[in-house]
Parts: structure tokens; C-alpha cells; sequence
């Protein structure tokens, strides 16, 4: 018996430059992010060696845990999905207020 499941998390990697930025901003960016995209949730994440150090990289959480106790590979997101959360990382607006959701 296999079990599908969608791609429901991402982790947001940001461009080594605008790391600061980002984390001072990553509560506004995750929320926003979950408003632009119902249905999935975002962790925003350090800046790691990986992609392009100038984009955005969004990284699908791949695994879950099945109702028998097995691990399982979920489907992969579309190519469309993951450039269009990268679009809407690159138009946030970081300098925001706070309170503004984007």
C-alpha cells in the first residue's frame, strides 16, 4: 500500500546579502508567505550553502511520517509552485512596519 502525500512546508533560504534583513523580518515573512499561499506553511531559515546566494531558495520538506509509523517521500511541488513562493519572497517588502503584513 504507497501513500501520497502533497508537499506541505518549505524552508525560505535568503540571499546571503539580505540575511539580516530577513531574519529581523522572518514573523512578517511567514505570515505573509501563508496569506499569499493557503494551505502550506513556511519556516524562514538561516542562510545555508545552498542555490544562489543572491535568490531566495525554497526548500520542500519532503517527509512525513505514515499512520502505520513509516517514513514516506511526499510527492515532489511543482516547478511553478516553488518559482512562484521565490516570486513572492523577492517582492515582500523587508523594511515594512512590524505590523504590516507585507
Amino acid at each position: 500500500m504507497t501513500t501520497e502525500r502533497e508537499v506541505l512546508e518549505f524552508i525560505i533560504v535568503p540571499p546571503f546579502k539580505e540575511r539580516a534583513a530577513v531574519g529581523a523580518a522572518k514573523e512578517r515573512l511567514e505570515h505573509y508567505l501563508g496569506n499569499r499561499f493557503p494551505g502550506y506553511s513556511f519556516k524562514v531559515g538561516p542562510f545555508a550553502p545552498v542555490g544562489d546566494e543572491e535568490e531566495f531558495c525554497v526548500l520542500p520538506l519532503m517527509n512525513f511520517v505514515g499512520d502505520d509509523g513509516n517514513n514516506y517521500m511526499c510527492t515532489p511541488p511543482r516547478r511553478w509552485l516553488l518559482q512562484e513562493i521565490a516570486h513572492a519572497c523577492r517582492g515582500f517588502d523587508l523594511k515594512g512596519l512590524r505590523h504590516s503584513a507585507a
